[in-house]
Parts: C-alpha cells; structure tokens; sequence
C-alpha cells in the first residue's frame, strides 16, 4: 500500500502532457518516461479549455485546433508541439504572447511527403486513377488514357524548403530527369545551385512549367497563393499538385480552370476543409474528373509516423526538463551550448531587473543593456530576455521567456537595446544596466554586474561603486559618509533580532555613471551607499527606526 502511495505522490509531481490526437506509440512511450501522460482524442473546443489548465504540455496534430481560448486556459502550458510541419491549427501570436514554446517535426515526414508528390505526379501524368477504373469497371481503354512522358518536362517547385529540395533531388536530372524551377523568395542561390534548379519568381515560373507542385506553409503571405490571376499565367494544360496546405490554392477558381480546361488537370492531397464536404469548393474538386484527391496522406507512412512522433516527444521531454527545442517556431534559433555558457549571465541580469524595480517601483520607459568582454562574441538575445523578465514580474502575470519578451516589452511600452564588445573593462565580463523609467530628462539608473570565482557580484549601483552578492534579504541606505553611521544600523538590526552577514560601503565612483565601472573614491563628508545581506528580513519596528535615524537619506529592503 505504501509503495502505492508513494507512486501516486511522484506520479503526481510529474510534468503533465495531453495527447490530443493520435500518434505513434513510439512517442508516447518515450514521453512516459520523463512525464504522467493523458490520451484524449477527439475533444471538442469547450472539453480541450476546461482540461488544459492542468497540463504542461500539449500534443496535437492537424485535427485539433488550438485557439487563442485554449492557450489562455493552459495556466501551466510550457510547450504545444505539433506532430507533423504545418502549424496552422494553432494561434501562434497568443502562444508567443503567453510565452508558450510551439514546436513541429519538421523533418519527420520529409521523404514520405515528398515521394506522395512524386507518385501523384506520375499518376497525374499517366491517368493511373482513371485506368484502374475504367478495368475495375470491365473496360479495356487503352486509347483513352495516353499519358505524357515527364523526363524533358518543367516541375515549377513553390517553396524550397526540405520536403521541396527532396522533390527537386529525386525529379531532376538523377531522377526522372526534368527541368526544375523554384519560386522561393527565402531560398539561397546555393542551395538551388547544388539541387540543380533554377530560381526564378513565380510569375516567371507559372508561365513555363508543365506540372507546378507546392511546398509551401500556410500563413497570411501564401493564403490563396495560386488564385484567379495565377492560374491564367500558366501555360494551358499545365497540371498542379498540392501536398502542402489546402488554402495555399483558390479553391474556385481552380475549379473555374480545370472546369474551363486552361488547367490541364490536379493531384490534390489537402484541402481548404478538411474532410471536404460535397457541397464546398473541396468537395467539388474530390469529385471532378481532372482531380486525383487523397485524404491527407503526405505524411501516412509507418516510417514517418513514428518520426515525427518521436521528434516531438523529445523536444516536449528537453523543454520539461528545463532545455531547449531545436525546431522552435516561435522563438529565435540559440544553440544549446551558448544557452549553457550564458545561463549564469541571464540569471544575473534577471536579478539587476528584479533589483531595479525594487529600488524604483514604477513606470518603465527605456532599459539599454551592455555586455563587454569574452561573453559579448556570444549571441546574447537571451540576455535581453532575462532583463526584461527581471523587470517586468513584478507587473506582468504572463511568464517571460526568450518566446515573449519582446513582445511583452513592446505591450508594457519598454524600448530594449543592447550594445556589445569584446573589449574587457574593468572586469574580464560585465554586465551593465541602465533603466529610464519615464520619457523624461532624467538620467538613467545604472547597475553593474560580473561573476568573479563563479560567485555574482554587482559592482555598480547607480553613482556608487559597490561589491556584493545579490542574493537574498539585502538594505541599500544611502547616507551621510560619517563616522558613527555602521554603528548606528548595525544596533538596530541587532536588537531586531537580524544578523548581518556581509557589509559594502559603496563610494560616489570617480567617473561619470555614463563610462566604465570604477571603484570610485572616497569623500569623507559626502554620501556614501551602505549595503547589507541580512540572514532575515527586517520588521516593520527596525525599518520605522532606520526611518527616522539622521543622516539616512533614503533606504530600500530588498529580495533577490
């Protein structure tokens, strides 16, 4: 019973993953072993908002639809991963703005989606459909169905991604032997000069190619790619194939062609609504006599089903376990060993924000950030992030990540910049940060940091120079540089009950908060900045005493 007991605890504190859909077992298997996983197919929109709350991650492939509705319901949701390329069915912009990591197998099914492309292009081209057909049916036609050869022939490729660059290997010159042309505004001229295919724009490709095929994911820019205007650019008789996004083509007016034989003829694999029903634009192409149709089957192969379940399971498991994805489509591209050689730097840099906030609560205008030395030849984005999280969590009830910082800096009105070099200063690395907090004349607060020995140290707040660990319950007093004044604070934690741990006295430093960091120098008379790490937090009585002490001209008790 107690071996029960104590499965039921640790099965309890594992990361939660919903299976909305299905995918191979082989996935599923590997995400059991680092996370309590739940099946639940075919749930509506209403059942996937009230059951989301209690997952960290969602697993989904084209037939669930994740909505704005849903990724706001997911309080926990680290991570929404879809089995397969398109990422259409689910709200990118809310999961960026939620900080939700989305990720797709984009290699998963690449073979299976490009050798469906081929079989579709030479059934197109040899009528195999109607001719299996017609003898099923006891006819023997064989005049009817006189095909075309493909080997000479243009293939117009839209879109040079993976599953397109496999269709250009495999139809080319080593294969069946055609002239290729790609339209791929994002495709470098290298990569087409070792497929062998010729870049081109789309209005100079329709016009030559025989067989168009398309390879290209749904989004704003490619909805309707192929419309009315399109279609008359192609060469008559010229036939298309689409194994990428239903709404990538005109549904009517590609029937308008076909009906009005300009368009020779169409392998269609997806559709605008899926399944088609008869009575749409879909259905009337399933059904047309120049249509080849199949039901979604780009990636239905074994090999590929168990790929793409496997690509997501692992990056759902990496980003649970604190890593991150490699196929991420809503957060920038960093190498995992940079995001391991930086981590220590983003922790520090969170706490400068989280520190400056607590030092100045209020609106936020303007926060520049500089990093010098060694870490600054490193791609440093998730540095910026980890400002804007430290400044904004106290304010923002989104999480912030690398996913959402930009964006919840833009929504909260803060300006981010950074500025990099390789020129150590002071310090082999340093970090600097400097806040405005309004639109104002008013100079920027600045902070300073390094690591030292493994160990946080900041080096600079404001005009004063200081050295000390941020971490824990810490009083900043800025004070009359006097003797006496160490004296005077340390008896009024003492008869609170609350030990000093490490002391700082920061001088004014000797340069100009504008340059680099300085120990600065001491003026007996003027101010200085008294820093405390506390073992405890200080009561209300010693903090209404420190209030009212002479020559304290202001004091924050801080957490970090």
């Amino acid at each position: 019973m107690a071996q029960q007991q104590d499965g039921d605890i640790t099965k309890l504190q594992q990361p939660r993953v919903l299976v909305a859909d299905p995918i191979a077992a082989e996935g599923i298997a590997f995400l059991r072993g680092v996370a309590h996983v739940e099946e639940r197919h075919g749930l509506g929109q209403a059942e996937l908002i009230a059951s989301i709350g209690n997952f960290d991650a969602l697993l989904v492939r084209s037939e669930t639809r994740v909505t704005a509705d849903v990724i706001r319901a997911g309080t926990r949701l680290r991570i929404i991963a879809r089995a397969g390329v398109g990422t259409d069915n689910i709200d990118l912009d809310e999961a960026t703005r939620q900080g939700v990591i989305v990720v797709n197998s984009p290699t998963g099914n690449t073979t299976a989606a490009a050798e469906h492309t081929l079989a579709l292009l030479l059934a197109l081209a040899r009528h195999i459909p109607e001719a299996n057909a017609a003898l099923r049916d006891g006819r023997w036609e064989r005049a009817a169905f006189v095909g075309t050869e493909l080997r000479g022939k243009t293939l117009g490729i839209v879109g040079l991604g993976k599953i397109g660059a496999e269709v250009a290997r495999r139809a080319g010159e080593g294969g069946l032997g055609m002239r290729l042309l790609a339209a791929d505004p994002y495709a470098s001229p290298e990569t087409a000069r070792k497929l062998q295919v010729e870049l081109v724009s789309l209005d100079e490709m329709l016009p030559q190619a025989d067989f168009v095929t398309l390879h290209t994911a749904l989004t704003n820019a490619t909805r309707g790619l192929l419309g009315p205007a399109e279609l008359e650019l192609m060469k008559p008789g010229a036939r298309i194939l689409n194994c990428a996004r239903g709404g990538v083509i005109d549904e009517p007016a590609l029937l308008e062609a076909l009906n009005s034989g300009h368009i020779g003829g169409a392998a269609l694999d997806v559709f605008a609504k899926e399944p088609p029903a008869l009575n749409t634009p879909s259905g009337a192409l399933v059904a047309h006599a120049k249509v080849i149709a199949t039901p979604h089957l780009g990636a239905s192969t074994e090999e590929a089903q168990v790929n793409v379940a496997l690509e997501v399971a692992e990056q759902v498991a990496e980003v649970l376990r604190g890593g991150t994805a490699r196929a991420a489509v809503n957060a920038p591209l960093i190498l995992p060993e940079t995001l391991r050689e930086l981590q220590p730097w983003m922790d520090l840099v969170e706490k400068l924000g989280r520190l400056y906030t607590q030092l100045h609560p209020g609106p936020l205008h303007r926060a520049e950030l500089t990093v010098s030395g060694e870490i600054a030849g490193l791609d440093t984005r998730p540095l910026s992030a980890a400002l804007v999280k430290g400044l904004l969590e106290s304010v923002s009830e989104a999480q912030v990540n690398l996913v959402n910082a930009q964006v919840l800096a833009r929504d909260w009105g803060l300006e981010i910049t950074e500025s990099r070099s390789t020129e150590p200063e002071q310090y082999a690395n340093l970090v600097t940060v400097r806040v405005s907090g309004d639109g104002g004349g008013v100079l920027p607060f600045m902070l300073a940091a390094t690591i030292a020995w493994g160990e946080e140290r900041i080096v600079r707040v404001d005009q004063y120079a200081t050295d000390f660990v941020p971490k824990g319950h810490i009083l900043i007093c800025r004070n009359l540089d006097r003797p006496g004044m160490i004296g005077r604070i340390g008896t009024i934690l003492g008869d609170a009950g609350v030990n000093i741990g490490h002391m700082d006295v920061g001088p004014i430093a000797s340069v100009p908060p504008d340059t680099t960091v300085n120990h600065g120098q001491r003026t007996p008379g003027g101010e200085a900045l008294m820093i405390l790490s506390l073992d405890n937090p200080v009561p209300d009585r010693a903090i209404e005493q420190i209030r009212n002490t002479q020559d304290i001209f202001s004091f924050t008790s801080v957490t970090l």
